[in-house]
């Protein structure tokens, strides 16, 4: 059975990894959808980011994945808060080459039009994104792709993948 880590970013400490057995798929998808839904946890201030992997076959925890291993940088993440997200996910071959996605709701109607997501990161500014209408979130309709990522492996249709370089 597949295992999973999940990475929430806080603004006054940083990255923070958890990991917990026991665990399924359908435990962790339970528990990350319960973060991006809840608007006094994924604020976008406080809590702004969460990234979902998972650990390669055979890996107990994710110390067994090694540094530059491609399970730890193929992923789920998203940036904002319950209100106005971004979604976008990395498929990491073993020859190091990916493929990175920002995903939509629905297909793009106008590829000309722009909208900003935002977050506070306690910087001197904030942290903004830039994506199309179609491709920001409420938490309850990214809890629906983070769900079938995370329980049943899969990638939203290939007309809602936005292919990006980062």
């Amino acid at each position: 059975m597949k295992r999973f880590a999940t990475s929430v970013l806080h603004a006054d400490v940083g990255e923070v990894e958890q990991f917990s057995l026991p665990q399924t798929p359908q435990s962790i998808a339970d528990d990350v959808c319960k973060s991006l839904t809840a608007p006094r946890y994924f604020d976008g201030s406080r809590r702004f980011a969460m990234v979902v992997w998972a650990l390669p076959e055979g890996a107990a925890y994710p110390e067994d994945a090694p540094e530059g291993h491609p399970a730890r940088s193929t992923y789920i993440q998203c940036a904002g808060s319950t209100r106005a997200m971004t979604i976008e996910i990395r498929l990491t071959h073993q020859d190091g080459s990916y493929q990175h996605w920002a995903v939509a709701r629905e297909p793009v109607t106008d590829p000309d039009k722009w909208v900003d997501i935002e977050w506070d990161t306690s910087a001197d500014h904030p942290s903004t994104t830039r994506v199309h209408p179609e491709e920001v979130f409420t938490g309850d309709q990214a809890a629906l792709v983070f769900h079938d990522y995370i329980v049943d492996g899969t990638l939203p249709p290939t007309e809602l993948l936005r292919p990006i370089d980062i």
